[in-house]
Parts: structure tokens; C-alpha cells; sequence
């Protein structure tokens, strides 16, 4: 029971919406099955985790036919009606947020009634809705087309043919839409060819661009304009002129677009900014941490309330970088509520441990670290990293040795972790290692056979195929010749 379709999409519900589908449910209009609704009632009894050893399928059948033989067939169509209730549900959380469309489709019904009045009285309201709606952007001009046509499909209806304005606003409306999705499926292209080199194909770009800039008509429009600027930082990254254009427009004109599209925007410029940093533009970390703080500040980080562990660390690991540690302090303090409940303990440890490591305060930091069980990968890696640097900082060789045969087990036995992110952290063990051991002979070897070993070391780590940490360990080479 607990691996069924239903029990898996039941588990996405919030406690409002498990509230709201129990009347959804049990209203007759869309259900009169009361075996369904026995089912439900049931079920509900598991919510939120739906994850209970009673939660079985004869116990599910005990519910609905006390005393009578199991019948797992029959027991199927009242879990699939349920599941059918359930998609019916969703598609109107849907539906309910689109009150334009709720009135585009009453309006197809009013003409089909010739019930003229109310298409006037209707296409007004969804004129007024679709105003108020944020951005004017593809979705915009396509419900504004739609409804012009509706408008024109009315005068029609209504009077002999004769000239209208709303076939001229449905076209307009349209050229818009297709321009302004034109040049936003041309950036998620390029996006993801720069990625992973997809090898999609924009077809006609070259004459979209041409007629783009010669109609002020288009190339006036906000909308697009984020868009042409964003395309030209996609596909002519060494050109910083696009980037701090898109930035520029990003920044006067937030308003434009929907929050998903400007949460996208600022996305392939962050990932732009990241390509800087790896190619060696370290002052690029500077632009990322603005860039996230603009997305804080109009809480594009948010999706449905919640900020995502890797968003936290990602902006966590950037302000530290610049050195904003004060920022770092209230931004943990303050975010950390809108982190998911089941991974924000090991969120704030680990962040914090980070924290307490960049002000160079190694023994809080492995305090933070130290009664916190990491179940993920890339949160034990980094925190066995930090108390390895930890204990290098705080000359504790014993720790340290203990920790590095620890960890390097661990690489070993763990499946998840990738073959590239093995190597590059056994690299960086079989070298932190060696550092210590030459730290620790240091005082005794003479000036001339040091620098010799800190030379074979340090091409040895640039030799390397992967290296994590690898600033890391060169800086602790440096320091063995102070």
C-alpha cells in the first residue's frame, strides 16, 4: 500500500491541502462512491508520512468490507478512483490560480449561449484581471491575444462583418508572444548547449535578430529586451559588456516579467559569473553575492516558502569567500526558518561550522560538527573536510591522522559518492597527509631539502587529475616556509 501511486502523491500535500481534497472528496458533484470516501478517511489517519506497517491493503479492505474475503481487484478500483479524484484536485490548484483562464473559458461557453451580455461583462473582468497580473511577458501577450479573439469572434456573432479593432489587438498581441517565447526558448537553449553541450538548434535566429533590431515595435518592448540581453551574455560569454547589461536591466526593471521567469534570468547570470570564477576571474565571487542578495531581496529563492538547502550553502560558501562574515552571521540566523524541517539541523551546522572556520575559529567550528549525523554525501564530505583542516589549523596530528584513515574508508565503501569525487578527495588526503608529515620534520631539515619536498609536493598536487581543496593545500605549503 505504502508504494502505491496514490500514497506517493498523498505524501506532497500539505496539511491545508490534505484538508481541502477531504472536502474535495466528499463533495457529490465530483464523487458518490462512499467506499472512497471510507478510504480517504482512512488514510488520513497516516498523513503526513504515510508510512505506517498498519497502513496495509487487507487492513485498507477491513476498513472498507469489514468481515467479508479480501478482494484485491476490487480493492484496485477504489485506489484508482481515489487517484482520479486526486489528479482532478491538483489540476484545479491549478485552475484556481489562473483566473483569466477561468474567465477565457466561461467566455467560450457564453458564446456558444449567445448569451451577449455576459461575454461583454466577462471579457472586461479578464481584461481587468489580466492587468493586474505581474509582468508583460509571453504568457501576457498570449492571454491577451486569446481574449481579443474571443472579443472578435463576438462582434461577429452579433453584427454583419464590418471592422474591429480587436483582430488588429489579437495579431499584435500575438507578434508579441511569439517573439518574446521565440527569445526565451533561444536562451534556455544556449543554456543548456553551454551546459551540456545539448546540441539544440534555434531555428531562424539569425533573421529574428535582424527584425528585432529594426522594428522599434520589438526591440522597445521591456520584456524583450531582457530576453535579446540575456541571449547575447549566453552565447558571447568573454564579452562582459552583456552580463553587466543584463544585470543593469535585471536591477531597473524587476517588474517586467513573471517571478519564475526573472528567478531564471538570474539564474543563467549566476551561472554565468561561475564560468568567470572557474576560468580564474576571482573577482566574479563579489557579483555572485550581489546577484543572490537582489534574489533574497525579491524572494526568488523561495519556492513555496521554502529555501533549499543547496541555495543556503551556495550563498553561504559565496559571502564567506568575500569576506562578508557579519552578512553571513544574520543571513544564517535569519533564513534558516525557511529551510526544510527534515534537512535544517545539518543546514545550520554545517554552515555555521564553515562560518566559524573562515574567522579562523577551528575549535567552534569542530564543536558545530561534532554531535551532527550527516546522511548526505556532499554535507559529510564537506564537514569531514573542515575538521581536517580543523585540526591541521589547531596542530592536533593525532586528530588529524585518525580522521584522514577515517575518511579515506569511508570513500571507499560509499556508492553514492561519484568515481570523479572519490579521486579528488583521496588526492587531497594522500597530499593533506603528506603536508603534515613534512610540517611536522620541518624544524629539522635543513632550508635547501625543505623547499626541494614543498616543490616535489606542490607538483605533485598540480600534476593531479582532481584535487579538492587544492588552494587549501598549496596555502599550507606556503605557510611551512614561514
Amino acid at each position: 500500500m505504502q508504494n502505491t501511486s496514490l500514497i506517493h502523491l498523498l505524501r506532497t500535500l500539505s496539511t491545508r491541502e490534505r484538508t481541502r481534497f477531504g472536502h474535495y472528496v466528499r463533495s457529490p458533484f465530483f464523487n458518490r462512491h462512499e467506499k472512497v470516501v471510507a478510504l480517504y478517511g482512512w488514510l488520513q489517519e497516516f498523513a503526513p508520512a504515510f508510512a505506517d506497517e498498519q497502513m496495509s491493503r487487507k487492513a485498507a479492505w477491513a476498513v472498507l468490507f469489514p468481515g467479508k474475503p479480501y478482494n484485491n481487484a476490487r480493492l484496485d478500483n477504489f485506489i484508482s478512483s481515489l487517484l482520479q479524484l486526486l489528479y482532478g484536485y491538483l489540476a484545479y490548484l491549478q485552475y484556481e490560480q489562473q483566473p483569466v483562464l477561468e474567465r477565457r473559458l466561461l467566455i467560450v461557453e457564453l458564446l456558444e449561449r449567445d448569451a451577449d451580455k455576459h461575454v461583454q461583462r466577462n471579457a472586461r473582468r479578464a481584461r481587468q484581471l489580466l492587468g493586474r497580473q505581474p509582468g508583460r511577458s509571453y504568457e501576457y501577450f498570449l492571454q491577451r491575444s486569446l481574449i481579443e479573439q474571443q472579443l472578435d469572434l463576438y462582434e461577429l456573432n452579433r453584427r454583419q462583418r464590418r471592422f474591429t479593432a480587436y483582430l488588429q489587438q489579437e495579431n499584435d498581441a500575438l507578434d508579441l508572444y511569439y517573439w518574446c517565447n521565440k527569445l526565451r526558448i533561444a536562451c534556455d537553449m544556449a543554456s543548456r548547449n553551454a551546459v551540456i553541450n545539448a546540441g539544440y538548434e534555434c531555428h531562424f535566429l539569425s533573421e529574428v535578430r535582424r527584425i528585432y533590431h529594426e522594428s522599434p515595435v520589438l526591440n522597445e518592448q521591456p520584456a524583450l529586451k531582457l530576453y535579446y540581453q540575456a541571449l547575447q551574455m549566453l552565447e558571447h560569454p568573454e564579452e562582459e559588456s552583456h552580463y553587466f547589461g543584463l544585470k543593469a536591466l535585471l536591477k531597473e526593471q524587476p517588474e517586467v516579467i513573471t517571478a519564475d521567469e526573472l528567478r531564471t534570468l538570474y539564474h543563467y547570470a549566476l551561472n554565468h559569473c561561475i564560468r568567470q570564477i572557474n576560468s580564474g576571474i576571482g573577482t566574479y565571487y563579489e557579483e555572485v553575492f550581489l546577484l543572490y542578495r537582489l534574489m533574497l531581496e525579491r524572494e526568488l529563492l523561495l519556492v513555496h516558502g521554502q529555501l533549499s538547502e543547496w541555495s543556503f550553502k551556495n550563498i553561504v560558501t559565496t559571502a564567506i569567500r568575500t569576506g562578508a562574515y557579519q552578512w553571513t552571521e544574520g543571513f544564517i540566523e535569519r533564513y534558516q526558518a525557511f529551510l526544510p524541517e527534515e534537512g535544517r539541523p545539518n543546514a545550520v551546522a554545517y554552515n555555521r561550522a564553515a562560518l566559524y572556520y573562515a574567522r579562523a575559529d577551528y575549535k567552534n567550528a569542530l564543536l558545530q560538527l561534532q554531535d551532527v549525523e550527516f546522511t548526505d554525501t556532499s554535507y559529510h564530505l564537506g564537514a569531514k573536510i573542515i575538521q581536517l583542516k580543523s585540526y591541521y589549523e589547531l596542530d592536533e596530528p593525532e586528530a588529524f591522522f585518525a580522521l584522514v584513515e577515517a575518511f579515506r574508508k569511508y570513500l571507499l565503501r560509499n556508492r553514492e559518492i561519484s568515481d570523479y569525487r572519490k579521486q579528488a578527495n583521496a588526492n587531497f588526503l594522500i597530499l593533506a597527509r603528506k603536508i603534515y608529515e613534512l610540517r611536522l620534520e620541518a624544524p629539522g631539515l635543513r632550508r635547501a631539502t625543505l623547499s626541494k619536498r614543498m616543490g616535489a609536493l606542490r607538483s605533485e598536487a598540480d600534476s593531479a587529475r582532481a584535487v579538492a581543496n587544492k588552494n587549501w593545500l598549496v596555502e599550507a605549503l606556503g605557510k611551512l616556509v614561514k
